[in-house]
């Protein structure tokens, strides 16, 4: 069995894409005996990250048991600058796609492949082409684009989400047929509660501007009770693009550094350790968004809330998105609307110990829907059953 996975940017992305990738090729050691798998990216001119280990990269960054044996890379040269460039690219994977028996497409894209069964993850649909602004400037472009869309529409014998609200999407901007279409609960890697807890707030996110870590900050500094009683820790990836971000956080938390902890590009035990010591957490992307103007910039599932839940935290998050299906409000979390209210839950919890621990036992009894083990097992039943691929 010769499978392909492609993922934008795999050498320089740690985010929940990038997890969630790594879980299928965890996932699809267990399916099959000793698989052929290719992870496919990019290599561009001005990157001289050099990597022959991929699976011990991807062990080292998600925590990981994937066996190297049978794990390959494969770089294809791209230059996304230009539409030539991004043409040529497109046409250069499709080709080595070819020897597949299966390949997936991980990223948000319209690609189209060319293996014997190609599946697409859906983390957000794409848009289609002839909706795009471009097109509508230049309708001379339609044309071009219903190709684009169509080969998008045609090429795949599985299309596979991970939450309702993202199924729901692929619906509205797609039609795909329901033999095609998949709902799995997505793999998230649990993580081991140990030792007690301790007075703090916890954030895991990729520190950027998309993500509103700005609100939490603000919320937190206007509850003189939050400050005095609990720290807010803010742990995530930051990367070139985003260190302007940074400032503007830290800028926010001025001289309260030592309540306020802003942790840069933690490694995976300090994120761990973050998760079992904490005793709240929270997220905010989408606060500042209209659900129905804009879906793709809410948090499509929230799998950070539920590695937090794993660990016993109890989540108090943002009430859109796929943060909806994993929160059952005041029974393993609660998810608010406005900072106002994210500030009156947590001060709730923190002063109703006896609720919150039992609000931390159903956290971590909801997380175990999202077992590796349980992901395997569903993606093993969904590949018979609609592809037939044993």
């Amino acid at each position: 069995m010769k499978i392909g996975l492609y993922i934008s940017d795999i050498l320089l992305r740690t985010g929940g894409t990038e997890a969630n990738c790594s879980y299928i090729i965890y996932a699809l050691q267990k399916i099959y005996n000793f698989p052929e798998i290719t992870v496919v990216s990019e290599k561009y001119r001005d990157n001289d990250i050099h990597i022959t280990d991929i699976a011990g990269r991807l062990n080292s960054t998600f925590g990981l048991d994937i066996k190297p044996a049978g794990t390959h890379l494969l770089l294809l040269p791209a230059d996304k600058s230009n539409f030539i460039g991004r043409f040529h690219f497109e046409r250069t994977i499709r080709r080595a796609s070819k020897k597949f028996d299966l390949f997936f497409n991980c990223s948000m894209n319209l690609f189209s492949f060319a293996a014997k069964n190609n599946v697409v993850i859906i983390h957000f649909p794409p848009y289609r082409k002839t909706k795009s602004k471009f097109v509508q400037k230049y309708p001379c472009a339609y044309f071009a684009a219903a190709l684009k869309d169509r080969a998008f529409f045609k090429t795949y014998s599985l299309y596979i989400s991970y939450s309702q609200y993202v199924r729901y999407w692929i619906d509205r901007i797609w039609g795909i047929d329901e033999a095609r279409v998949a709902l799995i609960d997505p793999a998230v890697k649990l993580v081991t509660k140990t030792g007690e807890k301790s007075d703090f707030i916890f954030v895991c996110s990729r520190i950027e501007k998309s993500k509103d870590i700005g609100i939490l900050v603000s919320a937190y500094q206007s509850s003189e009770l939050l400050q005095k009683n609990y720290k807010l820790i803010i742990a995530g990836a930051v990367i070139a693009e985003t260190k302007s971000y940074v400032e503007t956080l830290r800028n926010l938390i001025g001289g309260q550094s030592d309540f306020i902890i802003l942790h840069e590009n933690p490694s995976h035990e300090e994120i761990e350790t973050y998760y079992s010591r904490a005793k709240i957490f929270w997220h905010a992307k989408g606060y500042s968004i209209d659900e129905e103007s804009d879906p793709f910039e809410l948090e499509h599932f929230g799998l950070t809330t539920v590695e937090a839940m794993s660990a016993g935290c109890v989540p108090v998050v943002i009430n859109k998105g796929g943060q909806k299906e994993i929160i059952e409000n005041g029974v393993n979390g609660y998810r608010w609307d406005t900072p106002e209210q994210l500030v009156e839950k947590t001060v709730y919890l923190m002063q109703h110990e006896d609720e919150r621990e039992k609000m931390s036992e159903c956290a971590m009894e909801k997380a175990k829907h999202y077992s590796l083990d349980k992901f395997t097992e569903n993606l093993g039943k969904v590949l018979i059953e609609k592809l037939g691929v044993r």
